[in-house]
């Protein structure tokens, strides 16, 4: 009886001891490539999702702000072209009321048909009162979230408040960084960024309109 029982126990260790057999192994894998395949678009979706909202939240807070820079200059009685709001001088085009910079880099621009890529950013900074890391768009991007530039008269025609119609308006652009491509060297964003450039994400801003978009150039 102890021989049949030693007997039982020894074969037992020997199973034990054979592990997985190739059978079982290649059952693992094709699980494993299973739950790969339906949790790598998952967390692909999730990562849009965030960037978008980021991009949804920005925009959301330069129209909030732009919207109270025009308030402040309806309150001085318009024709001004400059406000102070929380301590901050914001210029402006004073035919329409909407920022165009500030004296952060000494130009003063008061023009929205002369903006540039350092106007557009001072906008940036001027109005959004925690505004996110933010370079022009030939400078070294990386450490950053957004990238600065204008793409000159894409903006349409504003009215100003006189009626005048005043064609050529400029476009700040706001990209995220995130959805862009960086050269490794330096940093900068490459081939550069355009509003048709597939896959990025970011916001526009006309200062003669006043009108803030968010946009996603879904791949």
């Amino acid at each position: 009886m102890n021989k049949q029982i030693k007997g039982y126990m020894k074969n037992r260790r020997n199973r034990a001891q054979k592990g997985f057999s190739l059978i079982e192994l290649v059952i693992v894998i094709v699980i494993l490539g299973l739950l790969a395949a339906t949790a790598i678009p998952r967390f692909l979706n999730v990562t849009d999702d965030a960037e978008d909202a980021s991009v949804d939240g920005v925009s959301g807070g330069l129209a909030t702000a732009v919207g109270f820079v025009r308030a402040q200059w309806e309150v001085d009685g318009r024709r001004n072209d400059s406000v102070v709001l929380d301590g901050t001088r914001t210029y402006m085009d004073e035919r329409f009321g909407f920022p165009t910079g500030s004296p952060e880099s000494g130009v003063g621009n008061t023009d929205a048909t002369t903006m540039t890529n350092v106007t557009c950013q001072e906008v940036f900074n001027a109005v959004l009162q925690n505004a996110p890391r933010n370079v022009q768009i030939n400078q070294d991007a990386r450490k950053q979230r957004y990238v600065v530039s204008v793409i000159g008269n894409i903006g349409g025609t504003g009215t100003a408040i006189t009626g005048e119609q005043v064609p050529g308006l400029d476009v700040c652009v706001y990209h995220l960084i995130a959805s862009l491509k960086l050269d490794p060297t330096t940093g900068v964003a490459n081939p550069q960024p355009n509003l048709t450039t597939a896959g990025a994400k970011g916001v526009t801003y006309n200062p003669g309109t006043g009108q803030v978009v968010s946009f996603s150039n879904d791949l």
